[in-house]
């Protein structure tokens, strides 16, 4: 009798070939008998489906040998397979958010999240979670210091809690939920347990969700260009402009390529899209048209473009992070440039506070919330603005942009 398997075992690696493998860690004390410390088999084939049934014929034959205690001719029995442990699932659920297409940076935050988990209540069966141990986890997590993992050592939870001088906001905790809940709602689906123990675990709280970010004002734009007037590299130039007059991301920004700045029917616009090795968007309703702001072309960002030429990246001096795209070495200047004009006292707001002070401005003047959904990429009253052709062309969008205006803010 062969195991049934769920469609994602963690039992099943793939290899940089693209050949998937067998491999079952052997119990410390049935070791010494068997001769290894694992079973480790190639399952000679690159398709996921075949490769599951031969996962269940050799974690059926594994069973029948550690059953045996030892002999690799021990009969094989019908038995269930091992109960998964939270970090055996991690890891097949780390290879499916990849197949989703989920950026390195985020598959990363939530191993964080989910590691910590483990440190809470021990790497146990995920079967035999359950509320208490979400609750056990809210309990510890509340009484953490913001940015845990920056904290370097082996220092135990109890110690690191002993020394916070602060703990994380419940913004940051409810965040930890989010994650949590998305791993054991991936789970459920798979199969490894029936609810899900993080469902409901989030804090509801009374702050508008509107005022989490602070916008900019006035006089802190004002500040703000008038610093970056004398800049050395391009993007320190331009990208503060391009924030306020697109609402963009940083990210979606410093990834462009001069082949994103086009004409659509007559209008210069910047296309937000991923269609480049090195371009990522955060979710597939992001790709979209932005008609280019009058301010931007009387400031010469036409010219700029055509200057640099086809196949050029809008901001060639910026180097890809690993996990935060172009965008770690401007969020680090913009940072040092809030400082240095005496920006720093309030630490929500940042380069992201551009798009918040876009939304916000759009908003006080009256623009739908559907408008300003299909310029900032946003999924809004029911409708999906993922493509300029389905909902907004830019020839509409046009009179939205050209709503922002600075001297009125």
């Amino acid at each position: 009798m062969v195991i049934q398997m769920p469609s994602n075992p963690p039992y099943l690696i793939r290899s940089r070939h693209g050949i998937y493998y067998f491999r079952l860690v052997i119990p410390p004390s049935q070791r010494s008998s068997i001769g290894k410390i694992e079973f480790r088999r190639s399952l000679r084939t690159r398709s996921k489906r075949e490769a599951v049934m031969r996962c269940a014929e050799a974690l059926t034959e594994a069973m029948g040998i550690l059953a045996g205690q030892g002999s690799e001719k021990a009969p094989v029995t019908p038995l269930q397979a091992p109960k998964p442990v939270i970090s055996s699932v991690l890891e097949a659920y780390k290879r499916q958010q990849a197949l989703e297409g989920v950026s390195i940076k985020t598959i990363d935050d939530k191993e964080f999240i989910i590691n910590l988990l483990i440190r809470v209540i021990g790497n146990i069966q995920v079967e035999a979670i359950t509320l208490d141990h979400a609750k056990r986890f809210r309990e510890v997590a509340l009484q953490l210091p913001p940015r845990l993992n920056r904290i370097k050592g082996d220092k135990s939870l109890n110690t690191i809690i002993k020394e916070a001088t602060t703990n994380i906001t419940i913004t940051t905790y409810n965040n930890y939920i989010k994650y949590l809940s998305s791993f054991f709602a991936y789970a459920v689906r798979e199969g490894y347990l029936v609810n899900n123990p993080f469902y409901g675990m989030k804090i509801k709280v009374k702050q508008k969700q509107n005022s989490f970010r602070s916008t900019f004002t006035g006089d802190d734009l004002a500040k703000i260009f008038e610093a970056i007037q004398h800049q050395n590299k391009p993007f320190k130039y331009w990208l503060p402009y391009l924030g306020l007059y697109t609402g963009a991301r940083l990210n979606e920004l410093c990834q462009l390529y001069t082949k994103d700045i086009k004409f659509v029917d007559g209008i210069p616009c910047i296309h937000i899209q991923q269609t480049m090795i090195d371009q990522c968007l955060k979710t597939e309703n992001s790709e979209r048209v932005i008609p280019v702001h009058s301010k931007l072309i009387e400031l010469g960002f036409l010219e700029y473009i055509d200057f640099l030429g086809d196949s050029s990246k809008v901001f060639p001096e910026l180097t890809r992070h690993k996990k935060h795209g172009y965008s770690a070495q401007p969020s680090k200047w913009f940072a040092r440039l809030r400082q240095s004009i005496g920006l720093m006292g309030d630490e929500k707001k940042d380069f992201y506070s551009f798009r918040h002070t876009v939304a916000d401005h759009l908003k006080q003047k009256g623009i739908s919330e559907n408008l300003i959904g299909a310029l900032l990429g946003h999924t809004t009253g029911g409708i999906t603005n993922n493509r300029y052709g389905k909902d907004y062309k830019p020839k509409v969008l046009v009179d939205v942009v050209e709503s922002i205006d600075s001297d009125s803010l």
